[in-house]
């Protein structure tokens, strides 16, 4: 359930709200999901003066989150993961007068997150943890066809691995950055663009350190030929800098059920990339499509090895192994597949259309379809594929909606993935029929709603590619949800 209050009088306004869920193991085509359940909890209150000068305000959020690890063999016990996380938030903007610059905007927040892998007995495994601060502040001017910003960035965060089974040892990133955004508008067409400069400094202590400067620069010109119509296209240079896991990561991951071994002597990633775009509306017509090329140079991606990494908790040995049937591995030990962070050339492309029309009016309904595609390739330029793309999908749908009721059905298709990375096992594409349907019983401005929600009603198995835990985690089965919001 989610409940939230909010109000005001005079400058103050605030807020208040809370949210929880709770879930049993679920159901799939094939079977209960075993160690599928999750528990979760959240709970926000933040207030802001607001005025004449400008606006400022703070915010906490507290959340609690506890979710079951599907086991790899379903006669063994999955072990757990329970997360705790609280950010303070603070934000407003001023009216200045410097220059051209007429508003500033600031913002910072402090985030205290951590979570702990718990095997299948229950005992503690890995704790993570990570603390840290962000701050940020802009400048903008507007004028008649102008407008922009300039900007100043600060992070500083503390991570941490503890346990028996860590795999990074505690490491503290400093981002520091500065940007620029422009924009110049005649009506019928318009440029823009942007820049950002930053510095990473990474510290490990297990003996590492790196620090990375990386230069990000955009450009994109757009137009709009008739009314309604909206034509853009963009050209952009990106860098990044490889995080404390990419660089450092050396140990079994239970959340993933992998062994991942970083590499301190990553370069940093840079790419170059161009997307397309057209866009129109009118009425509740409505259109839009994208096409993009990204070519990477030292991509960073997280490869499977080939080799498998094996734990014996009873004689508290461990070692690698050419993979899981070795005769070397004891009986009864934890086998994982390893997993490393490498870097080489990389092309992604791909693209996405959607429609969405009016199409006819019967009963008091107005009838509306949709219809949205989207595909992604990639490989890389020595050979092979970069792994867990995800395959194509295709979205068709129906909607009926008066003052009182709005009903729709849906088919989502997701396609076979068979462009595979080494060592990737193929994943075989789904339908998904889901439908709604809801009831305002006071019409479109009434505060009650009564709403009931079915997805996969045809019971169909689907599983995600991307996941590292497609193989043991299919999607859920035919599963409803009724649910009643007021507002008041």
């Amino acid at each position: 359930g989610f409940g939230a209050v909010a109000g005001g009088g005079g400058p103050l306004a605030f807020r208040v709200g809370a949210a929880a869920r709770e879930t049993d193991d679920y159901d799939t085509p094939l079977g209960q999901a075993p160690n599928s359940w999750t528990s979760f909890r959240a709970y926000s209150a933040g207030g802001a003066l607001v005025g004449e000068p400008g606006f400022a305000g703070v915010a906490v959020k507290r959340t609690e989150n506890e979710y079951g690890l599907p086991p790899g063999d379903p006669s063994e016990p999955g072990g757990h993961i329970e997360l705790e996380q609280t950010r303070v938030e603070t934000r407003g903007d001023a009216r200045i007068a410097v220059g051209p610059f007429k508003r500033l905007d600031f913002g910072a927040q402090h985030s205290d997150y951590e979570h702990t892998e718990f095997e299948g007995d229950g005992a503690p495994g890995t704790r993570f943890t990570s603390a840290g601060w962000e701050a940020r502040v802009e400048a903008h001017h507007r004028g008649e066809r102008v407008r922009g910003a300039l900007g100043l960035q600060f992070i500083d965060v503390d991570f941490a691995a503890e346990g028996g089974e860590a795999f990074i040892t505690p490491s503290n990133t400093q981002d520091m950055g500065a940007f620029v955004i422009e924009r110049w508008n005649s009506g019928a067409w318009g440029l823009e663009g942007g820049a950002r400069f930053e510095r990473r400094e990474i510290v490990n202590e297990g003996g590492g350190a790196r620090d990375f400067d990386t230069a990000s620069l955009s450009t994109g010109v757009f137009f709009r030929p008739v009314e309604n119509w909206f034509v853009g296209a963009t050209l952009a240079r990106t860098q990044r800098a490889p995080t404390a896991i990419e660089l450092f990561a050396e140990g079994p991951h239970l959340a993933t059920a992998n062994y991942e071994i970083g590499d301190p002597l990553l370069d940093k990633e840079a790419a170059t990339s161009i997307e397309a775009s057209a866009r129109h509306e009118a009425g509740r017509l409505r259109f839009e499509a994208s096409l993009y090329r990204v070519d990477f140079e030292d991509y960073v991606g997280l490869v499977q090895r080939g080799d498998v990494f094996w734990l014996d908790e009873a004689t508290e040995t461990s070692g690698f192994a050419p993979d899981a049937s070795d005769p070397s591995i004891p009986a009864g030990a934890e086998v994982l597949p390893v997993f490393v962070f490498t870097q080489q050339d990389a092309r992604f492309s791909g693209g996405e259309i959607s429609l969405r029309a009016p199409l006819f009016e019967a009963g008091g309904f107005q009838v509306s379809g949709d219809v949205a595609y989207d595909v992604v390739r990639a490989e890389f330029a020595s050979g092979g594929r970069p792994p867990r793309i995800p395959p194509s999908s295709l979205t068709i749908g129906v909607d009926a909606e008066n003052a009182h009721w709005r009903g729709r059905l849906e088919a989502a298709h997701v396609g076979d993935q068979d462009r595979l990375a080494a060592f990737e096992t193929p994943t075989q594409g789904y339908t998904f029929v889901n439908a709604g349907i809801a009831f305002r019983p006071d019409g479109e401005e009434g505060a009650l709603t009564l709403r009931l929600d079915g997805r996969n009603l045809t019971d169909e198995e689907g599983r995600v590619h991307a996941s590292f835990l497609k193989d043991e985690l299919p999607l859920p089965g035919r599963n409803l949800r009724f649910s009643v919001a007021s507002s008041f």
